[in-house]
C-alpha cells in the first residue's frame, strides 16, 4: 500500500473530519461564486483525508532548482532536471517500496506519477509544481490548487534573485491557507560565504515585514547535495557538501514527533479553519454593509426630516433678509410720497412716466439687487444640500448593487434577480436627480420671477399713485367752486381755485391722497412680499417632495428585502462558526489519540 492506513479511533476522527469539509463545503455552496473556489478546494481536501496522503509540495520559481533539490531530497536522479522548462507537468512522487522508473500520467495529462521508497515513510507524497514564473500558464489553477491541498510547503528560493513578487504571492496564499511552511533558498554554490549570510538576512527580514512569516529557513546547494545521493529523506550524507542534511533532519523530526497521519489531520483542520475565517469575515463586511442601508431604510423618514428642516432653516434665514430688503423699500417709500405728493409738484405727479423713473431710482434703488442675491444664496444653499444628499445617496446604492450583483451570480439568483432591477430602476433615477442640480435652471426661475414681480410692482404703484392723485385733484376742485360750474371746468381752474376759497378743501384732500398713497403702497408691497415668500416655498416644497416621494416610492422596493438578507447571512455566519468550533473539539480529540497505522 502507498498510503497510510488507519485504525481505530484515528480512523473514526477521519471520517469526522472528512464530514466536516463536506459540511463546511455545503455551506459556502449557498453563498454565490466568491466561494466556489473554497467549496471545491474543501472538497478536494476531503477526498485527499479519504486516501489519506500527506502531501509536501514543493512551490517556488522556475529556475530555482526544484527538480534538482527534489532528486536531493529522495538521493536519486528521478526527475528531469534543465535550464530551460523540461514540462508543464505536475509531479508527484508517491511513497512505494520499491522505485519505478516510469511515471504514469493522472488528471488529463497534467499530473505525472513517480513511485520512490524515499519520500519519508508510508503515505507521504512530495509533489514538484511548476514554477511560479514558467512559461507554462495553463496549469497555475492545478498548481495553486496543490498549494491548497498541501500538508506541508516547502518553498524553494533562489540565492541569485530570492523573493520575487509571484513568490511574495504565492507565500502569502500559503499562508491564507493556514499551511506549514519551510522555506529553503537553493543555489547557494553560487554564492560567497558572506553573500550567503546577506541573503539568509534579506529573506528573514522580507517575511517578517511583509508577510508576518517566520518560518524555518535552510541554505542548500541541491545540485551539490545530488552528487552525493544520500538515502533520502530518512538519510543522511556523510559530509554533507550542499547542506541538505539539516533540511533532512527537520523533515525527519517533523515526521517522527507527530505522524503523518496526525499531521494530515491537523492540516486540514488548519486549512478548515483559515477557510471559516474568511467567509466569517467577508460574511460581517457584507452584514455591516446591508446594516448600514438597512438603518438608511428605516431611517430615511428621519433623515428627510432632519433634510426638511435644514430647508426649513435656510428658508426662514432667507426670508429674513428679504423682510429687512421690503422694509427698506416701504421707508423710502414712504418718504418719497411725502416728498412728491405736494401742492407745488401735483403736475408732475400726474406724469406717470417720469414719476416711475424716478420711484425705481429713488424707492426700489438696488432691492432687486439685494433680493436677487438673497435668492440665488438661498437656491445655491438648497441645491448644495440637496446634492449632497444625492450624491450620498447614490454612493450607498451603487455599493448596494455590487453586493447584490453577487448574489445574483449565486445560487439564489432568482430570488435576488427581482431586487436588483428596482435598485438599478432607483440609482437611475436617483443619478438623474442628481443631475439636475448641474445647470443653475432654479436660479434663473427665481430671479427671473422676482425680477418682473418687482418691475410690476414700480409700474403699477406708480400708474395708482397717478390715479389717485388725479381723482383728488378733481375732487377737491369741485369743492371749491359754485355748484353750478361742472366738473369738467372745475378740472381747468382747478389751480386758481386752490388759493381762492377751496384752500382748506384742497388741504384735507391733499392730506388724503398721502394717506391713500402710503396704504396703496403697504397693500403693493405686502402682495409682493407674499409673492416672494411663496416662490421661495414653493421651491422649498418643491425639493421636500422629491425627497419624500423617492424615499417612499422608488427606495422601498429596495429595502424590501435587507431583513431577509440580513438574517440569511447571520445563519450562514452561525453555521460556520459552529464549524470551527467543532474543528477545535476535533483537534483536541485527535490530540488524546494514540496512533496505530498499518502499511
Amino acid at each position: 500500500m502507498t498510503s497510510i492506513v488507519l485504525e481505530g479511533p484515528i480512523a473514526d476522527a477521519r471520517e469526522q473530519e472528512v464530514r466536516l469539509l463536506h459540511e463546511v463545503a455545503d455551506i459556502l455552496g449557498q453563498m454565490g461564486e466568491d466561494s466556489a473556489d473554497d467549496r471545491r478546494r474543501l472538497q478536494q481536501n476531503a477526498a485527499d483525508l479519504q486516501e489519506m496522503f500527506f502531501l509536501v509540495v514543493v512551490v517556488g520559481e522556475f529556475n530555482a532548482g526544484k527538480s534538482t533539490f527534489v532528486n536531493a531530497l529522495l538521493g536519486d536522479d528521478l526527475l528531469p532536471m534543465g535550464i530551460t522548462p523540461t514540462t508543464d507537468a505536475i509531479e508527484l512522487i508517491r511513497w512505494a517500496r520499491a522505485r519505478r522508473k516510469d511515471a504514469a500520467w493522472r488528471e488529463q495529462g497534467v499530473v505525472r506519477e513517480w513511485l520512490h521508497p524515499n519520500t519519508g515513510g508510508p503515505g507521504v507524497v512530495i509533489v514538484d509544481t511548476p514554477g511560479t514564473g514558467s512559461v507554462f500558464r495553463k496549469h497555475e489553477q492545478i498548481a495553486k490548487g496543490f498549494l491548497s491541498r498541501s500538508d506541508l510547503v516547502i518553498f524553494l528560493l533562489s540565492a541569485k534573485r530570492a523573493l520575487a513578487e509571484t513568490e511574495r504571492l504565492y507565500l502569502e496564499l500559503a499562508k491564507d491557507y493556514g499551511k506549514k511552511i519551510v522555506v529553503v533558498i537553493n543555489q547557494s554554490d553560487l554564492l560567497q560565504r558572506n553573500e550567503q549570510k546577506e541573503v539568509l538576512a534579506f529573506v528573514r527580514q522580507q517575511l517578517h515585514e511583509l508577510l508576518d512569516l517566520r518560518p524555518e529557513i535552510f541554505v542548500v546547494s541541491a545540485r551539490q547535495a545530488l552528487k552525493e545521493k544520500g538515502g533520502g529523506i530518512f538519510a543522511t550524507a556523510a559530509n554533507d557538501p550542499g547542506g541538505m542534511n539539516a533540511v533532512r533532519e527537520h523533515l525527519r523530526t517533523i515526521f517522527e514527533r507527530v505522524p503523518p497521519a496526525k499531521q494530515k489531520l491537523y492540516a486540514q483542520l488548519d486549512f478548515v479553519d483559515s477557510v471559516v475565517h474568511k467567509h466569517v469575515a467577508a460574511l460581517d463586511a457584507q452584514m455591516a454593509l446591508i446594516s448600514g442601508d438597512t438603518t438608511l431604510a428605516e431611517g430615511l423618514r428621519e433623515e428627510l426630516n432632519r433634510q426638511a428642516g435644514t430647508l426649513d432653516e435656510q428658508l426662514a434665514s432667507a426670508q429674513r433678509e428679504l423682510d429687512r430688503v421690503f422694509e427698506g423699500v416701504r421707508g423710502r417709500g414712504r418718504q418719497f410720497i411725502q416728498h412728491n405728493l405736494t401742492l407745488s409738484r401735483a403736475s408732475q405727479t400726474l406724469n406717470r412716466e417720469r414719476m416711475r423713473a424716478e420711484f425705481e431710482k429713488e424707492v426700489v434703488g438696488s432691492a432687486l439687487d439685494q433680493i436677487t442675491a438673497i435668492s440665488e444664496q438661498y437656491v445655491n444653499e438648497v441645491v448644495d444640500s440637496s446634492r449632497r444628499y444625492w450624491r450620498s445617496l447614490l454612493d450607498r446604492l451603487v455599493a448596494l448593487e455590487t453586493k447584490l450583483g453577487q448574489e445574483v451570480g449565486g445560487v439564489d439568483a432568482t430570488g435576488y434577480a427581482g431586487q436588483r432591477a428596482a435598485l438599478q430602476a432607483a440609482i437611475a433615477i436617483a443619478d438623474a436627480e442628481l443631475k439636475s442640480y448641474t445647470d443653475n435652471s432654479l436660479a434663473e426661475d427665481l430671479r427671473n420671477t422676482f425680477r418682473g414681480n418687482l418691475l410690476g410692482f414700480t409700474t403699477g404703484f406708480t400708474a395708482a399713485l397717478g390715479g389717485i392723485v388725479a381723482v383728488v385733484l378733481g375732487v377737491a376742485a369741485h369743492g371749491a367752486v359754485t355748484a353750478a360750474v361742472g366738473s369738467a371746468l372745475a378740472a381747468l381752474v382747478v389751480g386758481p381755485a386752490l388759493f381762492v376759497g377751496g384752500g382748506t378743501a384742497a388741504v384735507l384732500y391733499w392730506r388724503k391722497i398721502k394717506y391713500d398713497a402710503n396704504e396703496e403702497l403697504d397693500k403693493r408691497l405686502r402682495a409682493l412680499q407674499a409673492s416672494y415668500r411663496e416662490a421661495m416655498v414653493d421651491l422649498t416644497n418643491r425639493e421636500r417632495s422629491r425627497l419624500l416621494q423617492y424615499g417612499q416610492q422608488i427606495l422601498a422596493p429596495v429595502f424590501s428585502q435587507l431583513g431577509v438578507l440580513s438574517e440569511r447571512y447571520e445563519a450562514q455566519k452561525r453555521a460556520l462558526l459552529e464549524k470551527g468550533a467543532q474543528s477545535k473539539a476535533l483537534r483536541a480529540r485527535i490530540d488524546t489519540i494514540e496512533i496505530i497505522t498499518a502499511e
